[in-house]
């Protein structure tokens, strides 16, 4: 068992072996207040850097807004806006009982499709009678222009006979007027003027018969003139007639959709009384309305692009066909009534803009995407 006395003592790890140099002492240590500095510059710049961070951020989004405010000032936009139409009230020209319905309810139907057809049956006899009409005329005229040579001959034989007459009234007037003076000196008897004053008034009545007989002919005569005068009228009977046969069949005037039909066959239509609606495929309209500081930025003409809320996703353009000139001031009117205006006494702390209605015309519509009514949104561009 070893002496503790003699054993040697144990060698640190971390001390250096014999002969081995001794490093130089290390720096002393920094004063405690050294840490506190160092954290509070650090702060500081955090502070500096979130502010700069900061007012970077709001004159971004003040950029950025004015920026927006500009796009929407110098390309307005709108979603107070719908799809539109042309339509139109299918409405006989004549009246009667519907025989045939050719169409249904939301039907789509091309220009010149038969869509009912009323009974022709009344207009088919009028049609008729009409046509034998012009064929009596026809026939009384033909009577006429045979008869018209002998008419003529006869006008001149009876204004032949009113100058003999008109002769035979002068000459006797002349004998009259000579035989009268010499009555009084004797040269004449009252027997003689007796009968000059008959053979005047003989004359006379031959002559008024012959004026007659005159008049008579020239009657006669002109009874082929008034048949072809009057046969205008009645080849205009005819057309009429027939006119009013073929509009017992009403048929599409475009293409379009058959609209709100509710009625069968059997019902009575009158003329000019729509029995349903036709609606014009042939064009479609977005009505937006904009608000009134916004129009002065566009006029008839600008281009617009048009989306229906139905699939926004689609982009159709068209191009502005006019700004409504006129709305209703519904807020703000004034009763004239009693002859001097009365303006009511209010206080309207928020003013809404007025909207008037843009009607744009759409390019490129899609039939099977557009419907009458439809919500849609429209950007000036």
């Amino acid at each position: 068992m070893d002496d503790p006395k003699n054993t040697p003592p144990p060698v640190s790890a971390a001390s250096p072996p014999a002969g081995t140099p001794t490093p130089p002492a290390s720096a002393p240590a920094p004063p405690a207040s050294a840490p506190a500095s160092l954290s509070a510059d650090s702060e500081t710049r955090r502070t500096i850097i979130g502010r700069i961070i900061s007012i970077a951020a709001v004159a971004g989004v003040i950029v950025l807004a004015l920026w927006v405010w500009s796009i929407i000032e110098r390309h307005p936009r709108t979603d107070d806006a719908f799809a539109a139409a042309n339509v139109i009230g299918v409405a006989p020209r004549v009246r009667g009982q519907i025989i045939k319905v050719n169409v249904q309810d939301n039907q789509e139907v091309k220009e010149g499709d038969l869509l009912f057809e009323i009974d022709p049956a009344d207009y088919q006899l009028v049609l008729e009678n009409a046509q034998a009409a012009l064929a009596a005329l026809d026939q009384e005229i033909e009577v006429a222009r045979s008869q018209d040579e002998t008419l003529k001959f006869q006008v001149k034989a009876a204004e032949a006979g009113v100058e003999q007459a008109q002769a035979e009234q002068k000459q006797v007037g002349d004998t009259l007027a000579r035989i009268q003076p010499l009555l009084t000196n004797g040269f004449a008897t009252a027997d003689d003027v007796d009968k000059a004053e008959t053979a005047v008034k003989v004359a006379a009545a031959s002559l008024a018969t012959a004026e007659q007989r005159l008049n008579s002919a020239k009657t006669a005569l002109s009874t082929l003139a008034t048949l072809r005068a009057q046969r205008g009228g009645a080849v205009a009977a005819v057309e009429q007639a027939r006119l009013n046969l073929s509009y017992c069949r009403v048929v599409a005037l475009f293409p379009g959709k058959v609209i709100n039909l509710n009625f069968s066959v059997g019902q009575y239509a009158n003329a000019g009384v729509p029995v349903f609606s036709l609606l014009d495929l042939r064009h479609w309209y977005v009505i937006a309305n904009f608000r009134e500081g916004e129009i002065r930025h566009f006029t008839t003409g600008s281009t617009a692009e048009v989306y229906l809320l139905s699939v926004p996703a689609r982009r159709f353009m068209g191009k502005v066909q006019g700004i409504g000139w006129a709305v209703t001031p519904r807020d703000e009117i004034i009763d004239t009534s009693g002859g001097v205006p009365s303006v009511p006494r209010e206080l309207n702390w928020v003013h809404i803009a007025q909207r008037f209605p843009v009607r744009i015309e759409v390019q490129n519509p899609d039939p099977e995407l557009f419907r009458l009514g439809a919500s849609a949104v429209a950007i000036i561009k």
